[in-house]
């Protein structure tokens, strides 16, 4: 059913949110493609351009016997490879020994990835990643067709193209910003030389080569010619995109190996992400979107009633705003009252030029409903409603859940959504999640009252966890919650914080939001 309304999810969902989020793509993947972009530009936002990877046998050394594609084909490298790279080793004749412990160090950082419940993902080994330690662990997505091996966007959909855009608009009026993203970006991914001499010694054994003239774009026109593919925004300046640029910036400020500040940046483009989403879904730019988060973690039903609620209210924008552009795009193809009428008895003899015009012509088993609903449609009012209602029921629902699978993974991957078996999605903090707003919000060695801490986050995304701002926003009304489950949910996430170190209590009514990193070396908050 996906591919088939593919062109026609394409140009919808592309109008609201930008071409193209996909539910494949998972929140470590925005980041890892987001990294191959930037080190695709040698670190320069707002690029026409980048390079990519395909490090083709390396991965393979990595991931051999790991499964190729549906069939039961493994990856395997040639035996005159697997010589040429022992041989290497083999000075004193543990060449073997030595490769089999290097093969095992990089095996042990890839990127694990699970489903909503908890299974490993099944990837083929072309679409596997490593937790980049080093810019020459980073490479793209491929598609292995007979001996051909190609780039693929299954699970590098273009998300993370996005987000450079983002990033990169966000940065546009601050060309100190821009600079200390590039540099802090840089800095953070190619430190670990010792990474890149093993890299570097492997590939090279193996024949792969870095071809820096492999250029795709990311932009409409690049060198003087029009592009077919390239990542897309609606919006090109946002006051959230600068936003988005500020937080980036001091996260990368802190002084946190790679390793570590790659699960807080998963975190941290998700929430990003999120927040873009919802915001593009809005009604109306005075709507204030809200989050009741559930700190408890499940363990008080009404809290967790309660959030899932909240987390239900945010989907159904979604839903409304799709809604909202599928009757437009519906009404803008078929024209005026007078154009339907003049049109209806073509459409009718030839069914595939009513469905060219709404981008369903890649439709096949499930044209037969909107062909015969087309057939019976006497007048502009029937195509209004009898067939408008019909391409709905075929499109419209799929492409609405979706969009609400691609907003669920970015809040379970980015730590802040989840479920319970037998229960709806809710807000919930894991600790990355919760570490990373901390830092985003507080300064390194910097300090901030609790209190003052929940004012924050409500006053900027929207995050109610207590009374005071339930009232300001309205929900401890609609909720009727007792206040003492306000309370509770309150000193839960004290404990939370206090848990990861980033919190000090002093009383039952004074405790102090701290931000214990260093600044990383070189850096001026």
């Amino acid at each position: 059913m996906a591919n088939n309304v593919e062109q026609f999810s394409s140009q919808l969902s592309a109008k609201i949110w930008g071409h193209r989020f996909k539910d494949g793509q998972r929140g470590p993947e925005y980041v890892l493609e987001f990294f191959n972009v930037i080190y695709g530009t040698k670190y320069q936002l707002n690029a026409d351009m980048y390079f990519r990877k395909k490090s083709t046998n390396l991965r393979k050394f990595i991931f051999e016997g790991v499964k190729e594609g549906s069939k039961r084909d493994t990856a395997k490298l040639d035996e005159e490879s697997k010589d040429s790279l022992y041989g290497l080793y083999d000075t004193i004749g543990e060449g073997n020994e030595k490769v089999e412990v290097i093969r095992e160090f990089f095996r042990n950082l890839e990127v694990p990835l699970v489903d909503g419940k908890g299974k490993e993902a099944d990837r083929s080994w072309y679409a596997r990643t490593l937790y980049p330690l080093h810019e020459s662990l980073l490479f793209f997505e491929l598609r292995k067709k007979g001996e051909s091996i190609s780039y693929e966007r299954n699970f590098f959909a273009r998300g993370g193209e996005l987000y450079y855009l983002m990033i990169s608009n966000g940065t546009q009026k601050d060309p100190c910003l821009k600079l200390s993203i590039e540099n802090k970006l840089s800095a953070l991914l190619t430190k670990n030389v010792s990474i890149e001499r093993i890299v570097d010694t492997i590939s090279n054994a193996l024949g792969d080569k870095k071809n820096e003239n492999d250029l795709y774009p990311l932009k409409k026109y690049t060198q003087n010619k029009e592009n077919n593919e390239f990542p897309f925004l609606p919006i090109y300046e946002h006051s959230l995109f600068d936003k988005f640029a500020l937080e980036l910036d001091q996260l990368l400020s802190l002084n946190i190996d790679v390793y570590e500040m790659f699960k807080l940046l998963t975190s941290l483009v998700s929430f990003q992400l999120t927040r873009y989403m919802y915001e593009r879904s809005k009604p109306a730019e005075s709507y204030d979107t809200l989050y009741f988060f559930d700190c408890l973690d499940g363990q008080n039903s009404q809290i967790l009633k309660h959030s899932a609620n909240s987390f239900k209210r945010n989907e159904l924008l979604m839903k409304d705003k799709l809604e909202e552009y599928f009757v437009k795009e519906f009404m803008n193809n078929i024209g005026t009252e007078e154009a339907v009428n003049n049109q209806l008895e073509m459409w009718k003899d030839n069914p595939d030029i009513f469905l060219e015009l709404q981008g369903l012509s890649k439709l096949q088993s499930r044209k037969q409903p909107v062909i015969k609903s087309l057939l019976s449609c006497k007048n502009y009012q029937d195509v209004t409603t009898k067939l408008i209602n019909t391409v709905r029921e075929v499109v419209s629902d799929q492409l609405k859940r979706q969009q609400t699978a691609i907003v669920r993974t970015l809040c379970r991957d980015g730590g802040l959504g989840n479920y319970k078996a037998g229960t709806n999605y809710r807000y919930t903090m894991t600790d990355n999640f919760l570490q990373s707003i901390v830092f985003i919000n507080v300064k390194p060695g910097e300090t901030m009252e609790f209190s003052e801490f929940l004012e924050a986050v409500y006053l900027e995304y929207g995050f109610v966890i207590g009374d005071i701002q339930a009232k300001q926003s309205g929900l401890y009304d609609s909720s009727k919650l007792n206040i003492s489950y306000y309370n509770k949910n309150v000193l839960a996430l004290r404990s939370k914080l206090k848990k990861n170190g980033l919190l000090i209590e002093y009383s039952d009514a004074t405790a102090m939001i701290r931000n214990p990193y260093d600044v990383v070396e070189g850096v001026v908050v």
